[in-house]
């Protein structure tokens, strides 16, 4: 069975098919047959292209779990282990030809963790997943451009500290987006004053 939400809220679990000495996922059951992963990830709605809003339904958090934590989950060629985010952040998932691709999520202002009951001080792009055999192709500015626009209002932006090797496109994006350089930040916690360091003046 695997476990959708962290905190266990709402309930959520899925059967999964392994072979009997490796814990590689290769099937899941829903309405009642197993699919493949890759199917599981694909849709036929031409709808579904680019960057959606967010994640709401329960298949389409599935997508999101699949993706951070089976498809490219932990020890996967190296890749770095994710979380998985409360249903209080906002999550989208990012479609190409009718496959998931990627996803990013986002913890937002004033919204307050469960530990220090710290609130964060900006919006704060707080994980970025895209598939290994998609990279390369532009999606990490497509996140970031999105991220950006989607607060357009808000005079300073955050990205979770540390940035990963993964996240080279930031240095890309704000050297081809001048207006952005004055925005974002890599922030810790709550991101304040102190916790938080201009990206483009430490590149």
């Amino acid at each position: 069975q695997l476990q959708l939400f962290e905190d266990e809220h709402p309930a959520c679990t899925v059967l999964a098919l392994h072979p009997p000495h490796d814990q590689t996922q290769l099937a899941l059951y829903l309405h009642k047959k197993w699919w493949p992963l890759d199917d599981v990830l694909q849709t036929s709605s031409e709808s579904r292209s680019g960057l959606q809003p967010q994640v709401q339904s329960i298949m389409e958090r599935l997508i999101v779990f699949l993706l951070s934590q089976v498809v490219e989950g932990p020890g996967s060629h190296g890749e770095v282990s994710f979380s998985l985010h409360p249903p209080t952040e906002t999550c989208k998932v990012l479609w190409k030809d009718g496959q998931a691709v990627g996803f990013y999520t986002i913890k937002h202002k004033r919204l307050c963790d469960s530990w220090s009951s710290r609130c964060y001080l900006l919006p704060v792009l707080d994980t970025v997943l895209v598939r290994r055999r998609c990279r390369r192709r532009g999606f990490g500015l497509q996140i970031l451009h999105d991220f950006c626009s989607s607060f357009s209002s808000e005079e300073f932006l955050g990205v979770s500290s540390p940035l990963s090797s993964g996240m080279v496109a930031i240095r890309k994006f704000l050297q081809q987006h001048e207006e952005h350089r004055a925005r974002l930040y890599e922030v810790e916690a709550s991101g304040g004053w102190t916790q938080r360091r201009n990206i483009w003046l430490n590149i």
